[in-house]
């Protein structure tokens, strides 16, 4: 700065207290550090960033105390130089990051932002662009900063082009690149009311030819011309070519559709594009496109895939806003009939999800549609869950006992949901069958099911039966294979709630004998479990007995863990190692 900017600084500094002596001094000591480093190629990045937050930050802050001071006395005169001074200094120091280290979208952008805000500098701007965009950057999108700044901020599209040129030179299969150099022509195009169309086709038939195949190239290059009204020519040879290109590719036939459906309408046989803003004109062309797509000679994957496409789609409008129409309503639930229909007879519904929505808007036969979806998704633990609910909601019992006899064969190990239903089901309606279900799920040749479903059984027998009877169906749960841990830790809780005395530790004791020698090598708990049991039931003198056989009978790599939850028990009832008692004897029941 010269000697009168200096001075000019400190002045308003001093007379608007933005900021102390001694802190003033302390910056200009800052930069003049730091310009000796640029001077000497030093100065890293990472302090030029951070000193022009510094500088920015007081710029925000001056412009503040202008406005303040202004907005409580409109008559008074204030110099506005500080801002013109901080300004120029801040891109001197943007220009030296620049001109040093390569530039980075990120640093670009702020600078783009900082000239915007400031409108003397927006020649700077772009005089720096313009030296700038000459070099070569590694990252295709700095061209891409540079030239929409250009174009949205200067309506500037020959450099906007120029820079899309150069970045091209060193990025030439960046797509990005060609797409927003594409988009600044049709922007151009709409500004022009079409005067610009032999630039942006050229460039549009440049683009299909480098990236010829790519249907989701061409896809993004309709996205961007359809979106403005004064390029109806482009737009028409855009659709034109991806119907020629890709008439046997669903996607072609989906995208089609979907403009049909946003009133982009496209004739076939004349190969021109019309704009209906008519929303019912655009579902029906949508749906007659989707038709016509699924009429072509497509592979069956393929024509597959159309049909979710097709289905999703109906989905989609039934469940929009457009449906009001009583005209929409009937034309779309029609169409449904007719669409879930077909794709079922051709074997191309095979979405569980599918099934069920068909089956839950129906005019017609719901159940008979959820029984097609579970003879193509046999494994649709959804399905089968719909269907029998259905019957359950009319009271069938004779067709859900049906349903559910099906379903659990057919599910297997993933029936769990089927029973859970059918108990609760059973439970509140008919409770005298329930005991012939949990009877069926003990046995039921499935661990996943007999392991959740035998110590359920128990507890129903419990409080139904008495615990003599559970006792006896106990044994009988018990024999089934594999046996299950849960059905004794079950079988205990309710022994322990009984008051018989002795006979309830013998009891337990031999259940917790049976446990801990059936599971006993694997689980550390139901050797816990035991000894909890004794130090708050039974005998503490048996506790260091349980402990060594636990060590006998787990295997290697668990004993450190039984040592170590046997430290934590001794400590939680406050025991100290009781003495050698002799061998554990159980007694068992009479």
């Amino acid at each position: 700065m010269s000697a009168e900017e200096v001075e000019s600084e400190i002045h308003f500094m001093k007379t608007y207290g933005i900021m102390k002596w001694d802190e003033l001094i302390m910056l200009n000591d800052n930069r003049k550090s730091l310009n000796k480093k640029i001077a000497l190629g030093l100065a890293t990045k990472e302090e030029l960033l951070k000193q022009i937050k510094v500088e920015l930050n007081m710029l925000d802050t001056c412009q503040l105390k202008i406005d303040q001071k202004i907005k409580e006395n409109d008559t008074e005169y204030i110099n506005t130089e500080i801002l013109t001074i901080l300004s120029n200094r801040i891109n001197d120091m943007y220009n030296s990051m620049f001109l040093l280290f390569p530039v980075e979208k990120t640093s670009l952008s702020e600078y783009i932002e900082f000239c915007s805000n400031n409108t003397l500098f927006i020649t700077k701007c772009s005089n720096m662009l313009n030296t700038l965009m000459l070099r070569y950057h590694s990252d295709p999108e700095v061209y891409i900063i540079a030239a929409t700044y250009e174009f949205d901020d200067r309506n500037d599209v020959e450099s906007a082009r120029q820079y899309f040129t150069q970045g091209l030179k060193y990025h030439k299969n960046c797509k990005s690149l060609y797409i927003e150099d594409f988009w600044v022509e049709v922007q151009h195009l709409e500004k022009t009311a079409g005067a610009s169309l032999p630039i942006a086709m050229e460039k549009y038939k440049s683009l299909i030819k480098r990236f010829e195949g790519d249907i989701e190239f061409h896809f993004i290059l309709l996205d961007r011309a359809i979106k403005f009204n004064a390029v109806r020519e482009l737009q028409c040879n855009i659709v034109r070519d991806m119907f020629r290109k890709y008439r046997h590719s669903e996607l072609m036939w989906q995208k089609l559709a979907k403009i049909n459906f946003d009133g982009f309408i496209y004739h076939r046989e004349t190969e021109q594009l019309y704009n209906d803003k008519n929303y019912i004109s655009g579902i029906r062309n949508c749906i007659k496109t989707y038709e016509d797509g699924l009429k072509e000679n497509l592979p069956l994957k393929n024509k597959h895939k159309l049909w979710d496409f097709y289905i999703d789609h109906i989905i989609e409008i039934r469940k929009s806003y457009r449906m009001k129409k009583e005209i929409i309503r009937n034309f779309m639930n029609e169409t449904m009939e007719r669409a879930f229909e077909e794709a079922h007879d051709n074997k191309a519904l095979h979405k569980s999800e599918h099934y069920i929505y068909w089956a839950k808007n129906t005019n017609i036969d719901s159940p008979r549609i959820l029984k097609k979806g579970v003879e193509v998704i046999e494994d649709s633990v959804e399905l089968w869950i719909t269907l029998l609910l259905y019957y359950l909601s009319y009271d069938s019992l004779e067709m859900c006992i049906e349903a559910f006899q099906a379903g659990v064969r057919t599910l297997a190990s993933k029936s769990m949901p089927l029973w859970r239903i059918l108990i609760f089901y059973m439970g509140n309606t008919h409770p005298k069958l329930l005991q012939q279900l949990y009877h069926e799920g003990s046995h039921f040749p499935f661990p996943d099911i007999n392991f959740v479903i035998r110590p359920e059984y128990l507890e129903w027998s419990v409080v139904h039966n008495g615990i003599l009877s559970t006792r006896e169906l106990f044994i009988e749960l018990r024999d089934i294979q594999p046996e299950c841990k849960q059905l004794y830790t079950t079988m205990i809780s309710f022994e322990l709630t009984q008051n018989s005395g002795i006979t309830k530790l013998k009891t337990i004791r031999k259940l917790y004998n049976d446990v801990c020698n059936t599971f006993g090598q694997t689980d550390i708990g139901v050797w816990s479990d035991c000894i909890r049991f004794e130090y708050t039931y039974g005998s503490r003198q048996l506790v260091k007995e349980i402990y060594k056989v636990s060590l006998l009978c787990l295997e290697p790599d668990l004993r450190n863990g039984m040592t170590k939850e046997f430290e934590k028990l001794k400590e939680e009832f406050k025991e100290d190692d009781p003495q050698d008692g002799g061998v554990i004897v159980i007694d068992y029941d009479e």
